[in-house]
């Protein structure tokens, strides 16, 4: 486990790559999946520090790659939520995760939250 890595799960490119400039230039290492099998996968082979998970993802929902990595996991990454509907946060994962972030995205408490 790398402490500098960040796993971006995030469906919509335009916001997948912009969070992986943002943590580019914070010196972080951005790994990203476009859909909640390919982040398990690269959850498991990478084991990393922080885990930015969108909710509404295609094949595996985000509330259930949540569920998966507390539940079953020895290695318990940092998850902040990133969604346009912080209701879902509300109901689904308040108290699963380590917090959120409201879409769209403000670069400074992205890096406060990571910092």
């Amino acid at each position: 486990m790398s402490e500098k890595t960040v796993l971006i799960v995030e469906d919509d490119v335009i916001t997948a790559t912009m969070l992986e400039r943002f943590c580019r230039e914070a010196g972080l290492q951005p790994l990203t999946a476009a859909d909640g099998i390919t982040a398990l996968q690269l959850y498991q082979q990478q084991q990393p520090a922080v885990i930015l998970l969108d909710i509404n993802l295609p094949e595996l929902h985000g509330v259930s790659i949540a569920n998966l990595i507390r539940q079953f996991s020895a290695h318990q990454p940092r998850v902040i939520v990133i969604t346009s509907s912080p209701e879902q946060y509300e109901e689904h994962l308040k108290g699963l995760v380590d917090g959120y972030l409201p879409k769209p995205i403000n670069r400074q408490d992205l890096l406060t939250l990571l910092g």
